[in-house]
């Protein structure tokens, strides 16, 4: 059960760590209240075991003139006994003026580590979650953004601007106070903010009783460890078998068919071969130091053979059995290291192999890595991806990670050569304070699909800070400030993943939209600025390259809106002198052209109209864009006819380099996000302390 510090212990260590909070004094009967009593009127407090929300339980008393508080005291006391409350005593302070209120707060999450919040506060503070969270240790400019992105920072940063410093300053100390002292969560509320200060008039806190997180991950460590489980030169796969449905007999089928080069060792106690592959009947029959062992038996059989392996010298093992016991514990003091359990399996064009078939598993080696808790996203990220255009270096699924952890795998990516960017889908928070330290100190980008979130630990009702740490704001501040790319769906990963892909580069916010549809331009203008981007006005030379293709119903500002039946003359297609007008221009960093396939189809025959999109396609991809990327919508009215169409261009425009999406919107978000992906700095642009 955890230990509630008193209301006076906490504002002396507040005070004690330069943080602005009103003095108080703990007083266990009536007469010491009165002679604690200032010269003032004072706040009274309630300190009882088991009331949290003191105002909530009639536990505070305001404006109480010196002379009334003994009075005061004794009826508070005989109102809460009565009610059965244990009553320890009261605190009693001198009334501040009101102002604006805001909450602080700071807490040892169970999965995030140490974590500060801020934000709007009072009585109501979860019911306003108006609240953001960073990573501790804090630096200055990471607490003002935090302070920045809540509403009530807005109204302190046009209001009251040196109460928003005060207030940044009390951030980064009491992050330091949650690191330095033996206290598991604080919470400041409300810190009354006027012109002249702010000042903390309740506190609270619970004493530490977790240990401490291990170190993070040093990427050349992982990097040693995992690389014969991400590429092995040899194989064996422990419940190999005879019998198509099997999980053992698809681990071998698709390493043949997928062309793994690498030694290969089925193990079946029920074949003497598997798919003209000898097998050996027993772990003990396989060499030494084998690179990866796939494990596909019986969750009561997978303990004893994973310590059978470990004493072979196997390095990894990729265990693909649910249900079974922890498997840290099981190889705890060997050096094998264990992916899993609960998956289906692992790709990676470069060792040839896949967790699929082969048909839907491309086997042009990329540099985009992708690492799933599920199953089911494993699979269609390399299925989807194929058909996409997506080249991975390895996609792989990695289940409840007992062993290896997400932060050791981004470790990773970041030391593998083969690695540019690493997109993870996680479901649970237990690594994740190590996950976004490590992230906020690499140089490669990272994305993150995040599943279920779970919530703070068992304390975490005795604090505003526990409590609304429960909810998505935290994974999604703590990515924030970490760098990481937060995308909310498959989609969105793998319109982010391919627009990385082709635009590994993009730093800049300036977009060029080009395109037929004032209404899509619109909205492609909405989700630009949500995404970070703006479309700049054109320079006068671009202007001046543009008005040649003035007509009726057009606009040759950015956006550029142009009539599908202007986009072309007899003498051939307008499309790619746009894009190259729009490219050449200072302020355009990226490009999102896009075409209506519907509009084309009302135009013209079948045939036609069909031609006319390849004609006016091949000039945009063949445009000269110098180095600014460019992202494609061929925009399907979702008929057969169109939908093959696009596929079929789909692999010209990865043939040119351009991604080619299914809308503007997502297309731009995607160009968004990976731009904010690219930002070199992390740490500079998001604040984050090391």
């Amino acid at each position: 059960m955890s230990t509630r510090l008193r209301e006076d212990v906490v504002r002396e260590l507040a005070i004690r760590h330069g943080i602005p909070a009103n003095p108080v004094t703990f007083a266990e009967t009536a007469e010491q209240a009165e002679r604690a009593a200032f010269d003032g009127p004072v706040a009274i407090k309630l300190v009882a075991d088991g009331v949290v929300h003191k105002s909530k339980a009639g536990g505070v008393l305001l404006g109480v003139e010196p002379g009334d508080v003994r009075g005061a005291v004794e009826r508070l006391f005989a109102e809460q006994r009565a009610r059965g409350v244990e009553v320890r005593g009261v605190t009693v302070e001198p009334m501040v003026p009101p102002g604006l209120e805001v909450v602080a707060g700071a807490l040892h999450d169970p999965g995030f580590g140490p974590i500060v919040m801020v934000g709007s506060g009072g009585v109501d503070v979860e019911v306003l979650g108006d609240v953001a969270f960073g990573l501790v240790p804090l630096a200055r400019a990471a607490a003002e953004a935090l302070i920045d992105s809540t509403r009530i920072g807005a109204v302190l940063r046009r209001r009251l601007p040196s109460a928003r410093d005060a207030l940044a300053d009390l951030l980064v100390r009491l992050g330091d106070l949650l690191l330095s002292e033996d206290v598991d969560q604080v919470d400041l509320n409300p810190i009354v903010v006027g012109p002249e200060r702010i000042v903390a008039v309740d506190a609270r806190a619970v004493a530490r009783s977790g240990g401490t997180p291990a170190a993070l991950p040093r990427p050349e460590d992982a990097y040693d460890q995992l690389r014969p489980a991400i590429y092995p030169t040899s194989l064996a796969v422990l419940g190999a078998s005879a019998d198509p449905r099997k999980m053992g007999h698809r681990a071998v089928r698709t390493a043949l068919e997928q062309g793994f080069g690498g030694d290969l060792y089925p193990v079946s106690r029920s074949a003497t071969e598997i798919l003209g592959r000898p097998a050996v009947a027993a772990v003990a029959q396989l060499p030494k130091n084998v690179d990866r062992a796939v494990v596909a038996l019986p969750a009561d059989a997978v303990p004893e053979a994973l310590r059978e392996l470990a004493a072979l010298g196997t390095r990894t093992a990729h265990v693909y059995t649910a249900d079974t016991p922890d498997l840290a514990e099981v190889v705890a003091g060997t050096s094998m290291r264990v992916l899993g359990p609960n998956c289906i399996g692992h790709y990676s064009p470069h060792s040839r192999l896949t967790m699929i078939g082969p048909d839907a598993s491309a086997d042009e080696p990329g540099s985009i890595a992708v690492i799933s808790q599920s199953g089911t996203y494993a699979g269609d990220v390399v299925r989807r991806g194929s058909e996409l255009g997506l080249r991975f270096s390895f996609v792989s699924s990695v289940g409840n990670c007992d062993d290896v952890s997400p932060a050791e795998l981004l470790a990773f990516c970041e030391a593998d050569p083969r690695t540019t960017l690493a997109a993870f889908y996680l479901e649970d928070d237990r690594d994740a304070w190590r996950f976004f330290r490590l992230a906020a100190s690499m140089t490669t980008p990272v994305v993150l699909f995040k599943g279920g979130r779970s919530a703070a630990g068992g304390a975490a009702a005795a604090s505003h800070t526990g409590a609304l740490a429960s909810d998505p704001r935290l994974p999604r501040d703590a990515a924030s400030a970490a760098g990481v790319v937060l995308v909310e769906s498959l989609d969105e990963l793998l319109d982010t993943l391919l627009v990385a892909q082709y635009a590994p580069e993009l730093a800049g916010a300036g977009l060029g939209l080009v395109g037929s549809g004032g209404g899509v331009a619109v909205v492609g203008s909405d989700t630009a600025h949500e995404h970070g981007l703006r479309l700049p006005s054109v320079s006068p030379a671009t202007a001046s390259a543009l008005a040649r293709f003035d007509a009726p119903g057009t606009s040759l500002s950015n956006p550029v809106d142009i009539p599908i039946w202007s986009l072309y003359d007899e003498a051939g297609p307008f499309t790619g002198a746009l894009v190259e007008a729009l490219a050449a221009d200072p302020a355009v960093d990226c490009l999102c052209a896009y075409l209506d396939l519907g509009t084309v189809y009302d135009m013209a025959t079948r045939e036609a109209a069909a031609e006319l999109v390849r004609t006016l396609t091949n000039d945009l991809l063949t445009a000269d864009r110098g180095a600014v990327p460019l992202a494609l919508v061929l925009r399907s009215g979702l008929s057969a006819e169109q939908d093959a169409l696009v596929r079929t261009l789909r692999a010209e425009a990865a043939a040119h380099g351009v991604p080619l999406l299914d809308s503007v919107d997502r297309a731009i978000a995607a160009l968004g996000r990976v731009r904010l992906a690219n930002m070199k700095n992390k740490m500079e642009v998001c604040g984050v302390s090391r």
